[in-house]
C-alpha cells in the first residue's frame, strides 16, 4: 500500500513538474510588451516582441496621434514592431522663427527677415520606427518651407503602406531606412543629408524620387530594389555611393549628378531606360558587371578618373556623345546611325518631359 501511495506521489510530482515547464514554455512565447507610462512627461515609447501575433499587435496599435504630440513637445519617438495608424503630418508642427538680435543694420535685419520668410520646422527628439507597419501617410507638403530632424531617423524593416514624402527635409543624423518596404511613393525632394543614406536591402515602390538632394555623408543602397521609377535627378554626393547589386525595374535618371568620391554600381541592373547625361564622376566610377538592358545614356557625362564600361553587359549601344574620359570601343559606341542616336535622345527627352511634369502635378 505504501509503495502504491509513493508511485501516486512520484507521478503527480512529475505531472507538476511537466506541467510548469510547459507552462514556462507558453511564457517564453507570449508577446512582450514594453511601453513607456502614460500620461507622464518623457519620450513615448513602445515595444513588441517579435513573437506577437497580428491581432496582438492590432491591439496594441499606437494612433500617430499620439506620435505627433509628441514630437510636437519635443519629445523621442521610439517603436519596435507596433502597427502605426493614422497620418504623420509634419506640416502641423509648429513653425520656428528665428529671433532677430538687435542692434543689426537695416541690410542684416533684410537678410534674416527674408530667411524668416521661409517656415522652418523641426523634430528635436529621436524618431524611431523600427520593424513596424506604418498604415497611414507621412507627409511634409510645404512648398517653401524646410524640415529639420535633429535626431536618428531610423526606418529600419518597417513597412509603408500609404505613401512616405519627407522632400525638403533636413537629416542631421543617418536616415536609416535598411530592408525597409514602400508599397506607395517615397520622395525625399531636395533632402538634406548631412551623414548620409542608409537603404540596404530596401525594396521602394512605384516611383521614388531623390531629386535635387545633397549628401554630405556616404550613401550605402547596396542590394536596393526600386520596382517603379527612380529619380536621382542633380544630386550632389560628397561622399561614397553605393549601388552594388541594386535592381532598377523602371526608367532610372541620375543625369547631372555630381559624385565627388567612388560611384559604385558594380552588378547592378537596369531594367528598363537609364539616363546618366551629364553627370561628373570625380572619383572612381564602378561599372562592372552591371546589365543595361534597355536604353542607356551617358552623354556629355565626365569620367575625370576613366570607367570599366568594358565589363558592363548593354543590350543596346550607349549614348556617349560628348562623354569624357571613356574607352569608346570598350563603350560600344560607332554602329549607331545618326538617326538612331536622334531617335534615343527624343525619347529621352520625351520621358524627362514627363517626369517633370508628373513632378509638377504632384506639389
Amino acid at each position: 500500500m505504501m509503495n502504491t501511495t509513493r508511485l501516486c506521489e512520484f507521478v503527480l510530482l512529475c505531472a507538476l513538474l511537466m506541467g510548469g515547464l510547459c507552462h514556462t514554455g507558453v511564457a517564453e512565447a507570449a508577446c512582450m510588451v514594453e511601453s513607456s507610462p502614460g500620461g507622464k512627461p518623457g519620450p513615448l515609447m513602445k515595444h513588441l516582441s517579435p513573437d506577437c501575433t497580428k491581432a496582438e499587435r492590432e491591439a496594441n496599435a499606437v494612433p500617430a496621434a499620439s506620435v505627433m504630440q509628441a514630437l510636437t513637445q519635443g519629445q523621442a519617438v521610439d517603436l519596435v514592431g507596433v502597427v502605426l495608424q493614422g497620418d504623420l503630418l509634419f506640416d502641423q508642427l509648429p513653425v520656428r522663427k528665428s529671433q532677430i538680435p538687435k542692434g543689426l543694420t537695416p541690410e542684416q535685419q533684410a537678410a534674416l527677415n527674408a530667411l524668416n520668410d521661409e517656415e522652418q520646422r523641426s523634430v528635436a527628439g529621436n524618431l524611431i520606427i523600427r520593424d513596424s507597419v506604418v498604415e497611414g501617410a507621412l507627409r511634409h507638403r510645404s512648398a517653401k518651407g524646410t524640415l529639420e530632424f535633429e535626431g536618428a531617423v531610423d526606418f529600419h524593416g518597417t513597412r509603408f503602406k500609404d505613401g512616405v514624402d519627407l522632400s525638403r527635409s533636413v537629416f542631421q543624423r543617418v536616415l536609416t531606412l535598411d530592408s525597409a518596404l514602400f508599397e506607395r511613393e517615397a520622395y525625399f525632394v531636395q533632402g538634406h543629408f548631412a551623414q548620409g543614406l542608409s537603404c540596404a536591402d530596401t525594396r521602394f515602390g512605384p516611383h521614388t524620387r531623390f531629386h535635387r538632394s545633397v549628401f554630405r555623408g556616404p550613401v550605402d543602397c547596396q542590394g536596393s530594389l526600386f520596382d517603379g521609377m527612380a529619380e536621382f535627378l542633380e544630386v550632389v554626393c560628397d561622399a561614397p555611393v553605393n549601388f552594388e547589386r541594386a535592381r532598377f525595374g523602371l526608367g532610372t535618371g541620375f543625369s547631372g549628378a555630381q559624385f565627388k568620391k567612388l560611384a559604385n554600381f558594380s552588378d547592378a541592373i537596369f531594367s528598363r531606360e537609364a539616363f546618366f547625361a551629364f553627370v561628373v564622376f570625380s572619383g572612381e566610377a564602378r561599372f562592372a558587371g552591371a546589365q543595361f538592358l534597355q536604353a542607356v545614356d551617358f552623354s556629355n557625362a565626365d569620367f575625370k578618373r576613366g570607367d570599366d564600361l568594358a565589363k558592363v553587359r548593354f543590350d543596346q549601344k550607349p549614348l556617349t556623345n560628348g562623354t569624357k574620359g571613356i574607352a569608346q570601343d570598350g563603350a560600344g559606341k560607332g554602329e549607331q546611325s545618326t538617326f538612331q542616336q536622334y531617335a534615343i535622345t527624343l525619347g529621352i527627352l520625351l520621358v524627362a518631359a514627363f517626369l517633370v511634369a508628373y513632378a509638377v502635378k504632384l506639389k
